[in-house]
Order: C-alpha cells, then sequence, then structure tokens
C-alpha cells in the first residue's frame, strides 16, 4: 500500500485546460472522493495517476516513486470502470484471473487469490457463470473483484456505481465502505453524486472548470463551505443563498434583503462593516417552519421570515416545502416536523436553526460560518 502525491499537476487539450496546478497529497489508506459537475477535471485527473493520460506539467508520485512517465503496467495500481469492462467470453473466474495469468503469477496463488475475493465479495458461487448470466450488480462485483486479486497499492475507480439502480447503488456503496475497511489499501474515487462523495470519502476534493475549490473531510466541507459553489454543490436540496446587506439598527446588527430581515445579534459576527453587500447561506434543513396562526412573535424584530408555500414535495417521513417570501425571495425548506404539513398557498413563517454562511458579494468566498443562536421567542 502506498499514498499518492500529486505536484502542480496540470493538463491541457489545445486551449481547454482540464487540471490546472493542482497538489493534492493522498495518504496512504484513505479513501479520497473526486466530486464536481460533469467537464470539472476529475475523470482526467485519476486517468492521469492511472497512466492513461500523462500531465502536461507537474509530477505524480505514488508511495515516494515518480511515476509521471510509467506505463499504466508498472504503476501497481488497479482500476474499476463505469462500463466494467468484462470479457464476455470468459467466465467469472476467468476474468477475475485474467490479470494475474499475464503477469504468470503461478497457479495456485491465482486460485487462491480468485476463490478469497470472490468470498469476500459474496460472488463465490457465480465462478462459473459468463457475465450475460449475471445482474448488474453481480458484475460490478466481479470487476471489484478483478481489481482486488491484483493485490495493488492503489485503487482507482471511476464512477463504479452509475450504471447499478438507485437501491442497488446505496446497497453496493455500503459493501465498498466494508471492503476499504477490510482491505486498508488507498481509495481514488470519482464520482459526480454529492451523497456518494459525502457518505463514502475519508476526505473530499471538490472541483470546477478543473480547478480544486476545497479539500476536506465530509464534515469540514458541509459544516465549512470555502465559498458558494461548494456551499450549493454539497448538500441536498442545495443552500439556499439571499442577496443583502448588513445594518446596524438600534445598536444591534440585520441582515436584510428584499422583503426579508434576519436578525444576527446572536451570531459571533467577528468585525463586519455596516453596508456591506453579502450573501446569506442557510441549508434547507437549518429552517424551522411555523405556521401564521401558531404564533406571536414579531416579524419587526427579525426572528421569523413570512412566505407563501408554492410548492409541497412529499417524500415520506419529510417534506420539502419550496416557498415564496413578500420580496420574491425563493426559499427551500425541509420539514421534519409532526405538525400538519402547510398546502399550498398557505401563508407560513421560517426561522434559522443551525448554521447560517455569509459569501462576499464579489468574490463567493465564505466569510463566516457559525452557528445560528436565537433565543426562544413566543
Amino acid at each position: 500500500m502506498a499514498g499518492v502525491r500529486l505536484e502542480g499537476v496540470s493538463k491541457v487539450f489545445g486551449n481547454i485546460t482540464a487540471v490546472a496546478k493542482m497538489d493534492l497529497d493522498i495518504k496512504d489508506g484513505e479513501f479520497l472522493v473526486l466530486v464536481g459537475p460533469s467537464g470539472c477535471g476529475k475523470t482526467t485527473t485519476l486517468r492521469m495517476v492511472a497512466g492513461l493520460e500523462t500531465p502536461t506539467e507537474g509530477e505524480i508520485y505514488i508511495g515516494e516513486r515518480r511515476v509521471t512517465h510509467l506505463e499504466p503496467k508498472d504503476r501497481d495500481i488497479a482500476m474499476v470502470f463505469q462500463n466494467y469492462a468484462l470479457y464476455p467470453h470468459m467466465k467469472v473466474y476467468d476474468n477475475m484471473a485474467f490479470g494475474l495469468r499475464l503477469r504468470r503469477v503461478p497457479r495456485e496463488e491465482i486460485d487462491r487469490r480468485v476463490k478469497e475475493a470472490a468470498e469476500m465479495l459474496g460472488i463465490a458461487g457465480l465462478l462459473d457463470r459468463y457475465p450475460k448470466e449475471l445482474s448488474g450488480g453481480q458484475r460490478q462485483r466481479v470487476a471489484l473483484g478483478r481489481a482486488i486479486v491484483r493485490h495493488p497499492q492503489v485503487f482507482l475507480m471511476d464512477e463504479p456505481l452509475s450504471n447499478l439502480d438507485a437501491k442497488l447503488r446505496v446497497q453496493t456503496r455500503a459493501e465498498l465502505i466494508k471492503l476499504h475497511q477490510r482491505l486498508k489499501t488507498t481509495v481514488i474515487y470519482v464520482t459526480h453524486d454529492q451523497v456518494e462523495a459525502m457518505t463514502m470519502g475519508t476526505r473530499i476534493v471538490v472541483m470546477k472548470d478543473g480547478v480544486v475549490q476545497q479539500v476536506g473531510t465530509p464534515q469540514e466541507i458541509y459544516n465549512r463551505p470555502g465559498n458558494m459553489f461548494v456551499a450549493g454543490f454539497i448538500g441536498s436540496p442545495p443552500m439556499n443563498f439571499i442577496k443583502g446587506i448588513l445594518e446596524q439598527v438600534d445598536g444591534k446588527l440585520f441582515f436584510k434583503g428584499k422583503g426579508i430581515t434576519f436578525n444576527l445579534s446572536f451570531v459571533k459576527l467577528g468585525e463586519l462593516p455596516d453596508n456591506k453587500e453579502i450573501i446569506l447561506g442557510v441549508r434547507p434543513e437549518h429552517l424551522t417552519l411555523h405556521q401564521e396562526e401558531s404564533t406571536t412573535a414579531s416579524v419587526a424584530f427579525g426572528y421569523y421570515i413570512p412566505c407563501i408555500v408554492e410548492v409541497v414535495e412529499h417524500i415520506g417521513a419529510e417534506a420539502i416545502i419550496h416557498a415564496k417570501t413578500r420580496g420574491g425571495e425563493e426559499l427551500v425548506i425541509r420539514y421534519t416536523g409532526e405538525n400538519k404539513i402547510p398546502k399550498m398557498g398557505e401563508m407560513i413563517k421560517v426561522r434559522p436553526q443551525g448554521n447560517l454562511h455569509l459569501f462576499e458579494m464579489a468574490s463567493s468566498q465564505c466569510i463566516l460560518s457559525e452557528k445560528w443562536d436565537f433565543p426562544t421567542h413566543n
């Protein structure tokens, strides 16, 4: 096993920069996830580590060995592809053993490794079948088994679950996490699915337009996003963003937007100037809901925001409420309360209950992530 290090790695195709000056240190045994929208450079990064693409500039190390210009076969890595890439004319056993035979591993050792991996993945009873006789989930396990028998220093996985249905994807995701805990091998995993990234990664690298936006644990990125792109990309439904300014009124600090007043007097803001244009971010799950008739709290103090319900999405134990403020700002609220769910056209009031985030208007960089600690009001 070994860590992976990228130093100033860039990849340019013609006039397009796919990856720009990436510096990344992946620890031995880490499960690192590269996540971002299509075209952000995550797969290109993986292909450069695999040796399928050569960096335009920069160096790549696996362990202490520089591998920038080595062939894929000399890097001691194993790759799992999105489309499984199984040989249709070979049985499962032969698909898993094929790479070892090319390396002239002794027959007894091949047999031991294949059966051990098959037992680990729950496909020991499928070794005599052909790929066409398997389900999508079973084929994915065979592809994983073919990589595991190699005993590589690093696993590279390029959206391996994207072809599976939703239920099987969740199941296989859990199996991959357990597998990593058993093998303790370094994994670099590419996905566009932020839920996969959050649930699987030891650390996450969020990318956009070939540039790394933020690197951190799932909790760090969720609770303290570095900029508006990260804040909006990580989390479902995405974070609410509201434009406004900071303003002092009677010695208290308020955020004032279009038809919205938020009281910030209970947040440790530090030194922020008045009339500073900012964007306030609050996640749907950090907005609590109050029906108009159930509260007498004054909106004027900035504790609650009046909204009109436009759409309600019922998803079992919770509901996603799309509402609009008096000033036309749209808010999304994740509602898990036991009270009756409001209906379309109903007036409600919402209040922050959790973290808030302030972003600079010009740069989109986060300047504050703090807990919103309101006192209780009736």
